[in-house]
């Protein structure tokens, strides 16, 4: 299960990661800006969104591995931030209906294993109106990309992390939320998606 292979390579996370943090960095930087009163974060991972969030935010965030919130709380008392984190899976948020102004997935949906449960989650715990801000790995738009990178890396990251790059995210949110805003970056590789929860949007 991925919560157990997420555990195993916590420690090294980041080293892993460090190769795309030039390109990524200022995309969380631009999704976490959309974020205003008590937001959610699905999938927080190590933190790396934490140094992003404006002043005022009330923060909560979620993980399914205990290893890598152990790592983001370490990360917010080093930048001094408050937040909540909590072990969860997206599919199973422990919050009230209607909680929050804003929720947050940042390279979550890739390996989500029920994406449309999580979905509802989130439609459930995010507040009439409340926004949805999702930046996330999605299929290309090119089909050439799809065959030659993106059908490779599934290869290797499935197995390792669970993790499926071809995924149509952006589709699936049209489905549940009322999207206000969709920017594609590395022909559509990387989606950056803010989206409404419509309260008479009919699923």
């Amino acid at each position: 299960m991925y919560r157990e292979k997420y555990d195993r390579i916590a420690g090294f996370y980041e080293l892993l990661e460090k190769p795309l943090d030039r390109v990524f960095n200022p995309l969380r930087e631009r999704a976490i800006s959309f974020a205003k009163g008590r937001t959610l974060e699905i999938g927080i991972g190590t933190g790396k969104t934490l140094h992003y969030y404006p002043q005022g935010v009330e923060l909560y965030a979620v993980d399914g591995s205990e290893k890598m919130l152990e790592m983001a709380k370490r990360r917010a008392e080093e930048l001094g931030i408050e937040v909540k984190l909590i072990v969860a899976e997206a599919e199973r948020l422990p919050f009230p209906d209607n909680y929050f102004d804003t929720v947050v997935s940042s390279f979550v949906f890739c390996t989500v294993p029920n994406p449309d449960k999580a979905m509802d989650e989130i439609k459930r715990v995010l507040k009439p109106g409340g926004r949805v801000i999702f930046l996330e790995h999605t299929k290309s738009e090119s089909r050439i990309v799809n065959y030659l990178f993106l059908f490779p890396m599934k290869l290797i990251l499935k197995p390792l992390l669970d993790d499926n790059p071809l995924r149509e995210t952006h589709k699936l949110v049209r489905k549940y939320f009322k999207v206000e805003k969709e920017e594609r970056y590395y022909k559509g590789i990387v989606r950056l998606i803010v989206a409404r929860n419509n309260a008479s949007l009919d699923l």
